[in-house]
C-alpha cells in the first residue's frame, strides 16, 4: 500500500510546475521549442504522448538544476537529433539551403510571373478603336 501511494505521489510531483515562476516560464518556453518525437509537428508543451510527458519532466528537471537553455537544447539534440528542435541552427550548406530555398523559389516565381506578363503585353500590342 505504501509503495502504491509513493508511486502516485511521485507521478504527481513529476508533472508539477516549478516553484519559481520565472523558472517555470523559462521551462514552458523551452517546451514550445522542443518537438515531440512521437507526434510530428507538435511541441511537447501541447502533446499528450507519454514520451512528451517525460520530455516536459526532463526540461523542468534541467531548469531546476540550473542548466542553460543551450545546454537543455543540446541535451535533446544529442539524444534525438536536430529534428527535435523547431528552429534548428543553420550550420552547414544543407541547412542554409533549407532556410534559403523558399525565398529563392519565391523570387524565381515572381521573376517568371513578371516575365510572362511583359511577354503577353508585348504580343498583344496597342488596342485601337473600331470604326462604327
Amino acid at each position: 500500500m505504501k509503495a502504491l501511494l509513493a508511486s502516485v505521489l511521485v507521478a504527481f510531483a513529476a508533472s508539477a510546475p516549478l516553484e519559481d515562476p520565472a523558472a517555470e516560464a523559462r521551462a514552458q518556453a523551452l517546451m514550445r521549442e522542443v518537438r515531440c518525437v512521437a507526434c510530428e509537428n507538435e511541441p511537447v508543451s501541447q502533446s499528450s504522448a507519454p514520451i512528451a510527458e517525460d520530455m516536459r519532466d526532463r526540461i523542468r528537471e534541467m531548469v531546476g538544476e540550473g542548466a542553460s537553455d543551450k545546454e537543455i537544447r543540446d541535451w535533446f539534440v544529442s539524444r534525438y537529433g536536430e529534428f527535435v528542435l523547431f528552429r534548428p541552427p543553420a550550420r552547414d550548406p544543407a541547412s542554409w539551403l533549407l532556410w534559403l530555398l523558399p525565398f529563392v523559389l519565391l523570387g524565381a516565381g515572381v521573376g517568371i510571373g513578371l516575365s510572362l506578363a511583359a511577354n503577353a503585353k508585348r504580343k498583344c500590342g496597342p488596342v485601337e478603336p473600331e470604326d462604327a
